[in-house]
C-alpha cells in the first residue's frame, strides 16, 4: 500500500487536513484518541483506516499542533 499522505482539499471536510485517500480529518482522530479511543478502536471504528494511517495524522499533528487543536475547537464547539 502507498504511504500515507495528509490531504487538504478546499470543499473536503472545509479544506481540513484528511488521511489522503479518505475523508476523515486529522482533527477528528486526534481528538477522538484524547477522548481515550484507542487505536484498536479506531480502526475498528474506520475500517478504511491502517496503523500507517493513525501514525501519519500523529506526526501531522506533532508538526501542526495550533492548526489541528483549533480545528478540534470549532468543531467540538458546533
Amino acid at each position: 500500500m502507498a504511504p500515507t499522505k495528509i490531504r487538504k482539499t478546499a470543499g473536503i471536510c472545509n479544506g481540513a487536513a484528511c488521511i489522503g485517500r479518505t475523508q476523515i480529518p486529522v482533527w477528528q482522530l486526534i481528538a477522538l484518541q484524547r477522548q481515550g479511543c484507542s487505536e484498536a478502536n479506531l480502526l475498528s471504528d474506520y475500517p478504511q483506516l491502517i496503523r500507517d494511517d493513525l501514525k501519519a495524522a500523529r506526526t501531522y499533528y506533532a508538526q501542526n499542533t495550533e492548526e489541528i487543536d483549533e480545528a478540534i475547537a470549532e468543531n467540538l464547539e458546533s
